[in-house]
C-alpha cells in the first residue's frame, strides 16, 4: 500500500465484500459464513488492517473492552482471577485490561476515572480497601455493569464471593482437636472481607471451645510477603509462641514460611503450619503444607459470566454468588507438645548457640 494505512474500503475490495461485511467480521458477528469470514480475515492480515475501536464504540455503544482492577499484580490469587475472566471474555470477543492498584487508593481512583473516560463496557473490581468512601462514590458514578470480587461494597453490582468462615472454622476445630490452644493467625486486614471473615471464624471457634483469646496472636493489619514474614517472626519469637500458625493468604503464606525457615523451625515437630491459596506450592514443600484452598480461576470465570449476562439485558436485582473454600489436610499438622512450646525451645537454643 506504499506506506499508506489500510482502510476498511481496502479490505472490502481485497475480499470482494461490502464494508458492512468487514465491519461485522471485525465485530465478531456470527451471522457471516465461514468462507466469507476467512476471506475477510485473510485480507485484513495481508493489508495489516486494524479496526478503529474508538469509532466502532461510538457507532455501536460498545468498545468490547472490560477493565479488571486488582490490588496486586504479583499475587497469584489475583492473577488466577484474571486468567479465568479472560478465558470467558475472549470467547465472546472482549478484551480484558488488567490494572493493579498496588494496594493504593489513589491508583484505584485513577483507574476508575480512566475506565469511564475510555468507555469500557464493564468492570470487574477487587478493592484493596472496600471501606474507602471516595472509591465507593467513584464506583457509583461508573454507569456500566460491574462485578465485585470477594468484597462487601455498597454499590449496585453483582458480587462473586468466597466462603471463608466455614473453612477457617473446620481448620480451627481440627487444630483444637490436636490439642493446640495457642494458635497464631496472620491474614488480610479487617478493611476487606476475607480478613474479617477469617478473624471472625477464628474467634468464634476459640470462644465456643472455651479457650481464652490472646489478641497478640492475631495479625490482621496488612498484606504482602514482607508483612507475612515480619508478623510470623514476631509471633514465633514472642515469650509465649503458638504451637500452630495459620498464614491465611498466598503472599502471607510465602512470608510466614520464610520466617519459619529462617528460625530453623521444623514443621510440624516445632510448629504446625497452615497456608492458603497456593495448593501447588504447598504440595511440593517438605513436608507438604495443609492449605486453605479456593478456586480463584473459577471466581474470574463466574465474574465474567455475570458481566456478559448484564450485557444481554439481564435486569435482575444485584446477585451474590458464593463459591466454596476447602481445607486440604496434609502432614504439616501434628499434636501439640506438652510442656514448653516447641518453637520457644528451638529458638532459645538457636539464640544461645
Amino acid at each position: 500500500m506504499n506506506g499508506r494505512i489500510s482502510t476498511i474500503k481496502d479490505v472490502a475490495a481485497a475480499a470482494g465484500v461490502s464494508t458492512g461485511t468487514v465491519s461485522r467480521v471485525a465485530a465478531g458477528s456470527t451471522r457471516i459464513s465461514e468462507a466469507t469470514r476467512t476471506r475477510v480475515l485473510e485480507a485484513m492480515e495481508a493489508l495489516s488492517y486494524q479496526p478503529n475501536v474508538a469509532a466502532r464504540a461510538m457507532r455501536t455503544n460498545s468498545s468490547k473492552t472490560i477493565g479488571l482492577l486488582i490490588p496486586d499484580m504479583s499475587c497469584p490469587v489475583f492473577i488466577r482471577v484474571a486468567i479465568g475472566a479472560e478465558e470467558v471474555l475472549a470467547e465472546h470477543g472482549y478484551v480484558l485490561f488488567t490494572f493493579s492498584s498496588n494496594r493504593q487508593e489513589s491508583r484505584e481512583l485513577a483507574f476508575l476515572r480512566a475506565a469511564r473516560q475510555r468507555q469500557m463496557d464493564g468492570l470487574i473490581i477487587s478493592l484493596a480497601d472496600e471501606q474507602s468512601s471516595e472509591t465507593v462514590r467513584e464506583l457509583r458514578q461508573m454507569g456500566v455493569p460491574m462485578v465485585v470480587v470477594d468484597r462487601d461494597v455498597p454499590v449496585d453490582a453483582d458480587v462473586v464471593l468466597n466462603e471463608h468462615f466455614s473453612a477457617m472454622e473446620m481448620l480451627m476445630q481440627n487444630l483444637i482437636g490436636l490439642g493446640h490452644r495457642r494458635i497464631g493467625l496472620v491474614c488480610a486486614p479487617m478493611n476487606i472481607r476475607p480478613g474479617r471473615e477469617r478473624v471472625r471464624a477464628y474467634r468464634d471457634v476459640l470462644a465456643k471451645a472455651g479457650i481464652e483469646i490472646d489478641d497478640t496472636l492475631i495479625r490482621a493489619t496488612g498484606q504482602g510477603h514482607d508483612y507475612g514474614a515480619a508478623e510470623a517472626h514476631d509471633i514465633l519469637t514472642s515469650a509465649e509462641p503458638p504451637t500452630a500458625l495459620i498464614a491465611a493468604g498466598s503472599d502471607t503464606f510465602y512470608g510466614a514460611l520464610r520466617a519459619i525457615r529462617g528460625l530453623r523451625l521444623d514443621i510440624p515437630s516445632d510448629i504446625s503450619f497452615v497456608g492458603a491459596d497456593d495448593a501447588h506450592v504447598g504440595d511440593i514443600c517438605a513436608p507438604p503444607i495443609t492449605m486453605i484452598e479456593r478456586d480463584m480461576r473459577q471466581v474470574g470465570r463466574m465474574a465474567a459470566g455475570l458481566l456478559l449476562e448484564r450485557f444481554k439485558g439481564v435486569s435482575l436485582p444485584p446477585r451474590r454468588v458464593m463459591l466454596d473454600s476447602r481445607v486440604v489436610l496434609r502432614s504439616s499438622l501434628a499434636p501439640a507438645s506438652a510442656g514448653k512450646k516447641p518453637a520457644q525451645r528451638k529458638i532459645s537454643a538457636s539464640f544461645a548457640s
